[in-house]
């Protein structure tokens, strides 16, 4: 027997109905996540009164992790700063997307946090939309858009904050070597995370786009090299036996 910390019932025709957890334990894009970690790191914010933290399933059915936040004396706080002081503590998919600022956490009759009453939570304010211009920005923009599920980016949008993460970055990689022709390292998307940024960084590389078909004759170039040379060196070898 093993207890999972899942909680389940059996329904009258003999099935195993799922309910959720047990603890506050949930899994966002691919990783198990202890929500209460995410709530003291957000308490030792000095100042934050209370915290409490969920996973929300968006439009397209995939979990984002939302914060809720009452400051102390219910002073205004800037979320970059909350995200600034998460980001030193915690790995970039334990730090929530959405982010709502409340006078006081909803409570049941018996004096705990009612977390089915926190309202919907806003997403991170946008910054003000500049459309790219040049086919790079451009086709950046698109890929961003198809691969987030939004209607538009511009030019200063964080793909992070738009909902982006590793697993997407991989993604965005896979399509623009198609579409640019161009291997594009994985360390750029995360140090160039706009597509200004990123549109400038692929303007000032030195080297030239390499296509896909270059990159495989040379690859068949190399291997045809490998082989000639190991038959030139069993030729030798069997020259070698017969002299001797």
């Amino acid at each position: 027997m093993y207890r999972t910390g899942d909680l389940a019932r059996w329904s009258a025709n003999g099935e195993l109905e799922f309910l959720g957890r047990a603890d506050h334990q949930v899994k966002v894009r691919g990783f198990r996540i202890e929500l209460g970690e995410i709530e003291e790191a957000l308490r030792q914010f000095s100042e934050v009164e209370h915290a409490i933290v969920v996973a929300q399933e968006d439009d397209s059915g995939e979990k984002r992790l939302a914060a809720y936040v009452v400051t102390r004396d219910l002073q205004p706080l800037s979320t970059s700063k909350l995200r600034d002081h998460l980001k030193g503590r915690l790995p970039d998919y334990m730090v929530p997307l959405h982010f709502a600022f409340l006078d006081r956490l909803p409570l049941t009759p018996a004096g705990k946090i009612d977390r089915h009453a926190l309202p919907k939570p806003q997403a991170l304010p946008r910054n003000v939309y500049v459309a790219p211009r040049t086919s790079l920005e451009q086709s950046l923009a698109r890929v961003w858009q198809e691969v987030l599920s939004i209607e538009r980016v511009g030019l200063d949008d964080n793909f992070f904050d738009l909902g982006g993460h590793s697993l997407l970055v991989a993604r965005v990689r896979l399509i623009l070597r198609q579409k640019l022709n161009r291997d594009i390292a994985i360390v750029d998307f995360f140090t160039y995370s706009t597509v200004r940024s990123l549109a400038l960084r692929l303007e000032a590389a030195e080297e030239l786009p390499v296509s896909i078909a270059d990159s495989q004759s040379r690859a068949a170039r190399q291997k045809e090299n490998l082989l000639r040379r190991r038959k030139n060196l069993a030729e030798r070898e069997e020259e070698k036996e017969t002299i001797q």
